[in-house]
């Protein structure tokens, strides 16, 4: 029994630290609080980073300097500390390996989801 109860734990473990966290979040749900890992299956989330348009992005991420303000689709404050993060992310080269795609902008009332 003891077997099989480590079993479960570790399975629900794995799970929680693989890419998409075992959750089934959509995009446009993560915003808040974000924390970006080096190591990809450490992260929640694989993200690429789209360069050229905003309108091929998953969802168009404004940088916020005060957490409070980072309510709402699009809106992300990035944090150095792990543990307060509301969502964890990994900064990925291909495309095709990623959860989603955001692109970054300067404008914050350009900041949103595109696929909803």
């Amino acid at each position: 029994m003891k077997k099989y109860l480590w079993l479960v734990l570790l399975g629900a473990l794995v799970s929680a630290k693989s890419p998409g966290g075992g959750q089934n979040v959509h995009p446009c749900d993560v915003f808040g609080v974000i924390y970006v890992e080096k190591t990809p299956y450490l992260a929640n989330f694989r993200v690429y980073i789209e360069t050229e348009a905003d309108y091929r992005a998953d969802v168009v991420v404004f940088k916020e300097t005060n957490q409070l303000f980072a309510d709402k689709p699009g809106y992300w404050y990035l944090t150095d500390k792990r543990g307060f993060a509301n969502f964890t992310v990994a900064f990925v080269q291909d495309r095709s390996i990623a959860d989603f795609v955001i692109y970054y902008t300067d404008k914050d009332n350009w900041a949103g989801c595109n696929r909803r």
